[in-house]
């Protein structure tokens, strides 16, 4: 117990120096990207943006993270020749390496815990509060024009263009159906405020397709359109109650980075789906399988860079080299094996789990 109190009073501070380190190497990568754009927005908007992206970024760095510690530490031992001494006193090089391996299971669980209930509202966050606050100021419907945003109880909105300076969705159409029969409402300018639509200048129609056919040949023309035209009204001010709010269609509809949208419960779900298309389930396995082995990739990257550092790692130069060869071949693995399965080369679950199944094998061979 004496060694492994050791080694945990030597690895905390490096791994929490280490996290903070790499943490800010990619809020500075974000901040570097948009940097065009923040020109003007206060301080406070581009600090909260910024703060979304933590969760997501520490479920990436957690691994990069506890490498460099494993090899740090374990070159320092090798540098001072501490396994031999360890080997001489029956100690194997594997016990030696357990408070990292528990280190790694509790980076696991908390990665885990963030990407079912943190980092999908965050990253959602991360796009409302770009598209919204920092890019538009406020306009941030306008990237959502030309596109069919379904917003409940089977009806889905639509809108022409957008005014930018009065911030109002410009000819705007909300289309449902009950079978044959769809209801149509149209509006010269609408805004959208949470989860209410508020529509100006609307008219509102109800068609049913079923009489449509009657209309040639119809004895009584004007009586078979009132038919098919249910009911006509317009008005100036039309209030409509949406299901989705105005944050999540910007977070879904705003661009087209999908990524870090579905917890790892609703990945499954959704993998689980008996209707979804072959391919849409083979993606939805992908996505599923990748966001379990990643977290889980803290278990396995310990052993490797374990081993790397004994052999390698007697200079501290040496062992941060190293520790950055074995981060960009884990993660350079981990998404050569997800192009894979994305094209069909190779099943979801070997795409996902390859580059776990590697290393770990990689890790105990060299340990041994």
């Amino acid at each position: 117990m004496t060694l492994y109190r050791h080694l945990l009073k030597e690895s905390l501070p490096v791994l929490f120096l280490t996290l903070l380190f790499l943490t800010a190497i990619f809020l500075f990568g974000f901040f570097y990207a948009g940097a065009r754009w923040l020109e003007g927005v206060p301080i406070p908007k581009i600090l909260r943006w910024l703060s979304y992206h933590v969760p997501g970024v520490l479920v990436q760095a957690f691994p990069i993270a506890l490498v460099t510690t494993t090899v740090l530490v374990f070159g320092r031992l090798a540098a001072e020749g501490a396994q031999f001494a360890l080997l001489s006193g029956g100690v194997p090089l594997w016990r030696a390496a357990l408070p990292l391996l528990w280190l790694g299971a509790l980076l696991s669980v908390a990665a885990l815990y963030l990407q079912e209930y943190v980092v999908p509202e965050a990253n959602n966050r991360v796009r409302v509060a770009w598209w919204d606050e920092i890019h538009t100021q406020g306009a941030g419907l306008f990237r959502l024009k030309g596109m069919q945003i379904p917003i409940g109880q089977g009806r889905s909105l639509y809108f022409e263009d957008f005014d930018m300076e009065r911030k109002e969705m410009v000819g705007v159409r909300i289309v449902s159906f009950q079978g044959e029969v769809g209801t149509f409402l149209f509006a010269e300018r609408g805004t959208w405020d949470d989860r209410l639509i508020t529509l100006r200048g609307y008219r509102f129609y109800r068609v049913d397709f079923r009489e449509v056919p009657g209309l040639e040949g119809a004895r009584d023309l004007l009586a078979q359109v009132r038919r098919v035209f249910r009911a006509v009204s317009r008005g100036e001010v039309l209030e409509v109650e949406s299901d989705l709010s105005r944050a999540r269609a910007i977070a879904d509809y705003a661009d087209t980075f999908s990524f870090g949208q579905n917890s790892l419960s609703q990945a499954w779900r959704k993998a689980r789906d008996p209707f979804l298309p072959p391919l849409e389930r083979d993606r939805a396995r992908l996505e599923f399988h990748s966001k379990l082995a990643l977290p889980l990739a803290n278990l396995v990257l310990v052993l490797l860079a374990a081993a790397m550092a004994l052999r390698y790692g007697r200079s501290t130069g040496l062992a941060l080299g190293l520790s950055v060869v074995l981060a960009l071949g884990y993660y350079g693995a981990f998404f050569l094996g997800r192009a894979l399965a994305g094209v069909g080369a190779i099943p979801p679950e070997l795409g996902a789990w390859g580059a776990n199944l590697l290393f770990f094998l990689l890790g105990v061979r060299a340990l041994r």
